[in-house]
């Protein structure tokens, strides 16, 4: 199935992925589906630049993804994570979910944070059209940013092919220290009962309009929360997403931006971020694809911006070849200012 399956859910950890497929035979009376993805990638940094050029490879994903009914209305759905070769194994996300009502489902577990379309649904590499992730979508919206909590999706149609969709959630938010990197904020899975922060949960959710007739897709998405680890301290965390689509024939062209208004107890931080993107897919095998991804951050030498050229192959509508050249224009501490050449082979299963 090619770059567009609506949502795939995915197992954690090689022993959990183990047991499910060993599982799976048993539980195909009940509807057991299992998945996944996964890629390879060559990186070639500091391409023309002063510093040394860095070639390297990486198995950046071999990811297992497993869903199916339990009983009646009730079904399940996780992902296990393998990434960089092992060197990261975790939960991207399990949950069990209830379909009983008319458009309309009820979640409860571990879940890819619903805000935006990147995040949510366009970050897997069989999806993503890029080999990579666009800037804002690191430091400002933690993408893959997963949480434990409850999450309530639906959609319903409002007449000439129009439909509405939303998701709204509560999850324990995002979580570090007073000012710092909202990327690092990730991973708080449990609320601490040694101190830690208080009891308040973040909140929000997306709304988006489908115009299915026009192939437009258009939404807006929020997020609130404490941050802060300290209990005495109260920090908020906004987050402010607008995401649009427009999909015709071959032609897909979408963007995406975000803003972060992060409190401090010396200063309010405002960081903003965001892509366009365009892509048209030539003959079911060729995808030429072009993005600009820009970010704003406080502080010196944190702005960053980079023009993406892209060429997809479409070995078969479950394998394809990326080809990404990379122009950066980037002043910062942990990112290289020179070009970047990146390739990867990537495969649904």
């Amino acid at each position: 199935m090619r770059t567009g399956v609506g949502s795939r859910a995915a197992c954690v950890s090689a022993l959990a992925a183990f047991a499910v497929l060993a599982f799976a035979g048993e539980a195909g009376a009940q509807g057991l589906m299992v998945t996944g993805y996964a890629d390879l990638e060559a990186q070639v940094q500091n391409v023309g630049g002063d510093n040394d050029t860095e070639f390297f490879f990486d198995n950046h994903h071999f990811n297992v993804i497993a869903m199916g009914n339990i009983i009646g209305d009730i079904f399940a759905a996780a992902e296990v994570e393998y990434e960089h070769a092992g060197e990261e194994i975790a939960l991207e996300y399990g949950y069990i979910g209830y379909t009983g009502l008319k458009n309309f489902r009820i979640m409860g577990g571990q879940f890819i944070v619903p805000f935006g379309r990147f995040n949510k649904d366009l970050h897997p590499t069989w999806i993503n059209k890029m080999v990579d992730r666009p800037h804002g979508f690191r430091n400002i919206f933690p993408q893959t940013y997963s949480d434990v909590g409850i999450w309530l999706s639906g959609g319903t149609a409002v007449g000439n092919g129009a439909r509405i969709a939303f998701d709204a959630f509560v999850v324990n938010g995002l979580m570090g220290e007073d000012g710092e990197d909202i990327r690092g904020f990730r991973g708080n899975d449990r609320e601490k009962q040694d101190g830690g922060r208080d009891n308040n949960k973040a909140f929000g959710g997306r709304l988006g309009l489908e115009l299915a007739p026009q192939g437009f897709d258009i939404g807006a998405s929020i997020y609130t929360g404490n941050y802060s680890d300290n209990p005495d301290e109260d920090l908020n965390l906004r987050l402010f997403g607008a995401d649009a689509a427009y999909r015709n024939s071959g032609l897909e062209i979408r963007a995406e931006v975000v803003t972060a208004d992060q409190e401090g107890t010396v200063e309010d931080l405002t960081k903003t971020g965001g892509y366009v993107q365009a892509a048209y897919l030539v003959d079911s095998k060729w995808e030429p694809v072009v993005r600009l991804s820009v970010r704003n951050m406080p502080g010196e030498s944190q702005d960053q911006n980079r023009l993406s050229f892209g060429l997809n192959y479409y070995i078969s509508p479950a394998a394809a070849v990326r080809l990404n050249y990379h122009i950066n224009n980037e002043d910062s501490d942990f990112e290289s200012d020179n070009n970047s050449i990146a390739a990867m082979l990537v495969t649904s299963f």
